[in-house]
């Protein structure tokens, strides 16, 4: 592989990663990230913000906007912990909690799930899967 071959084919990633997140908001109404944070806070319950930082491995600043931006939506709430002041709590509210039961049942994610289904086979998702799990584990050292 040349350089050039290289660069070709991140900036395709890139492309593809633009697309794909432009696509899933157009349909969900969501950010893709504000949405894994969501279903992140489905299946664990109430967490702490630096909870969310490392299970979603961006910086800190990210996440709380990510955050102010659902709270002010109504779909989390945010308070100090009173046991160490420096913690940020996070949970759910309960009007999103009953949302996220339909989790995959909504047109709109049945629509996400065909289109996706149809263009590739679970076989093609579980290698791009793969693919893109062994690039995230790339590091120069």
């Amino acid at each position: 592989m040349t350089i050039n071959e290289l660069v070709d084919l991140l900036y395709q990633l890139k492309l593809a990663d633009l697309n794909v997140t432009s696509l899933f908001k157009t349909q969900t109404g969501f950010n893709l990230t504000r949405y894994v944070i969501l279903l992140f806070l489905k299946k664990n319950g109430t967490v702490t913000q630096g909870c969310i930082q490392r299970k979603l491995q961006i910086d800190n600043a990210a996440v709380t906007r990510h955050l102010k931006d659902l709270e002010e939506q109504g779909h989390v709430t945010r308070k100090r912990n009173p046991e160490n002041n420096r913690e940020v709590i996070v949970a759910l509210t309960p009007a999103t909690q009953d949302d996220l039961q339909h989790c995959g049942k909504t047109p709109e994610d049945k629509f996400l799930l065909a289109l996706f289904g149809g263009q590739f086979t679970p076989q093609e998702i579980s290698q791009l899967a793969d693919l893109l799990q062994r690039l995230g584990r790339l590091n120069l050292s």
